[in-house]
């Protein structure tokens, strides 16, 4: 794949392979929850923004993700969700480039899940 600089993302999200290719509805992306949707644009803004250089960066962390839900836990949950392995693979690329620290996110989920954090922008 070619860099951020050449790579248009729309041009990225037509061409993806049906292994990674996100949900669609008649031909349109298909977002279940808000979280989704918010989750999808996170990662193409951080592409947009060059926070990271090459689409592969975030594909192969959701190609990874794919395959672990597959070999773990597809045994065990039939709840297949396609943006809760793109939102892993989303927090693995932000930890592993740098760009977030992991204690970061947890304190900041976790803020959600008690309710000391509500706000939430669309």
């Amino acid at each position: 794949m070619k860099n951020c600089e050449t790579t248009s993302v729309e041009s990225i999200i037509a061409y993806m392979p049906e292994e990674t290719a996100p949900p669609r509805k008649n031909g349109e992306l298909d977002f279940q929850d808000p979280w989704e949707r918010l989750s999808f644009g996170v990662v193409l803004a951080l592409y947009e923004e060059k926070r990271y250089t090459s689409w592969d960066d975030f594909r192969d962390r959701l190609i990874q993700e794919i395959a672990k839900w597959e070999t773990n836990e597809k045994k065990d949950n039939p709840d297949w969700n396609y943006y809760e392995q793109w939102l892993k693979a989303l927090e693995r690329l932000v930890v592993e480039t740098g760009m977030l620290d992991k204690r970061d996110i947890e304190t900041r989920a976790n803020e959600f899940l008690t309710g000391e954090r509500d706000e939430i922008f669309y």
